[in-house]
């Protein structure tokens, strides 16, 4: 969905038409039978995109698969070193859940900045760094509600539909600011600049290539990054885009597409894949069997990864694995939520810990675990949103499988949040950034 002034939403954009492919082709069958259901088809999905016309996601859901593509035509990078050395995998730890059953929350004034994609916060006192998916880096003073641009990458960011500047984090040394963005020709590219009292330093053509990864589609590009309590760099990998796993890739180990990837990198450039992932046929891949994990996140007291992946047609999910899981596959594109989608299921798959349909929303927006201290009765919760009915929800950490608790309606359309240095949150819509207070 591309509301007015903002071409892009997390949901599932096809390319090339309804039915993938580009130029002209036979639509109507010879039979008038078949030219009247035909039109009549027509019919329906105009009046879909009349009364959805800046909805647009709805007729992009209904898209029929087109052709897939074989590993000939995959622009990946080629596997990575394996290092021996590498970080051992993230133990999941004990904490304590909710301190109370109800909790609450209140947003602070709006900050304006069209389109944030992604937070990162350098430590001790200064400005947050906050994306935005046209592909700048701006410094923003939060208690004095002012913003800079202090990184532009327009030149080579690729923009429209679900594309942009879409990640951002900081090394664990404080040093090394990381983007992930779409390039020029729509490939991922994983970049970082160094820091200077907390500011990046170069302009677009400085940033060190540590990844690039082929996008066959427009959609489904995933983009968030996260240096892990391992210290490892994770990279979640949407499936390549178009509608129904065209590529028949988020199940297959051979592709980095659909993944959670688990890399370290090399400021000169570069990653190294640590021995410590699990055996797949790519050392990079952590976990396989995602579709378009929109937004991801640890919990910074029990090391347990929280991920929000957007759905096809019927349900959103967000699951929760453990960091030292073997072999972690999360089902896409066998299972879409609980539901079989295509394929056999497997009893290996893990399961969603929270799902929700169309009547809740189109596309989910992952957040936190707030672990904060300036609101108690929100201690434990975990944070989520909808991009299209622009709603908060939270669930407990310690039990996420019941009936999530609302917290906010009409907050706008949510592209992501943020989590502060001190555990505090911020909430990103389109229009901009607003602190996540005590109510």
């Amino acid at each position: 969905m591309a509301r007015p002034g903002y071409a892009w939403h997390a949901c599932c954009t096809t390319t090339g038409g309804l039915d993938g492919h580009h130029g002209a082709v036979h639509v109507l069958p010879r039979s008038r039978r078949g030219r009247i259901v035909a039109a009549a088809l027509v019919v329906a999905v105009l009046a879909v995109v009349w009364v959805r016309r800046d909805d647009l996601w709805f007729v992009a859901k209904l898209a029929v698969p087109g052709p897939a593509y074989s590993a000939a035509d995959d622009r990946t990078t080629e596997a990575v070193p394996v290092s021996d050395d590498g970080p051992a995998l993230p133990e999941p730890r004990p904490a304590d859940g909710p301190t109370g059953d109800d909790p609450g929350l209140a947003l602070g004034d709006l900050l304006e900045l069209p389109a944030p994609s992604a937070v990162a916060d350098p430590a001790g006192p200064g400005p947050v760094l906050v994306t935005t998916l046209d592909g700048r880096v701006h410094a923003v003073d939060l208690d004095a509600g002012t913003s800079e641009v202090v990184l532009d990458l327009t030149s080579v960011v690729s923009t429209g539909g679900e594309r942009g500047l879409l990640g951002a984090a900081i090394d664990p040394d404080g040093e090394r600011l990381y983007l992930d963005y779409t390039d020029s020709g729509g490939d991922t590219d994983i970049r970082s600049w160094p820091l200077v009292d907390g500011l990046p330093e170069g302009e677009a053509e400085d940033g060190v290539v540590h990844l690039e990864i082929g996008q066959p589609f427009e959609n489904h590009n995933g983009g968030n990054l996260v240096f892990g309590p391992d210290g490892a760099l994770w990279v979640a990998t949407g499936d390549g885009g178009g509608a129904g796993d065209r590529g028949e890739v988020a199940q297959d180990d051979s592709f980095l597409l659909g993944k959670m990837l688990r890399v370290v990198p090399d400021a000169d450039g570069g990653v190294t894949a640590p021995s410590t992932n699990p055996a797949w046929e790519r050392p990079e891949i952590w976990a396989i069997g995602l579709r378009n994990p929109w937004r991801w996140s640890f919990d910074r007291d029990t090391d347990r990864l929280w991920i929000a992946d957007v759905g096809q047609n019927t349900i959103e999910e967000v699951t929760v694995a453990d960091g030292d899981a073997d072999e972690p596959n999360f089902g896409w594109d066998v299972l879409e939520g609980r539901n079989e989608y295509e394929g056999e299921p497997s009893d290996d798959f893990i399961d969603p810990a929270v799902t929700y349909g169309r009547d809740g929303g189109c596309s989910v927006t992952g957040g936190y675990v707030y672990r904060g201290d300036d609101n108690p009765g929100l201690h434990g919760w975990y944070l989520f949103s909808d991009y299209c009915n622009g709603w908060i929800r939270a669930v407990p950490a310690d039990d996420p499988a019941g009936e999530p608790v609302e917290l906010a309606t009409d907050v706008g359309n949510v592209i992501s949040y943020g989590e502060l240095e001190d555990g505090e949150l911020v909430l990103l819509t389109v229009e901009g950034i607003r602190r996540i207070q005590a109510p």
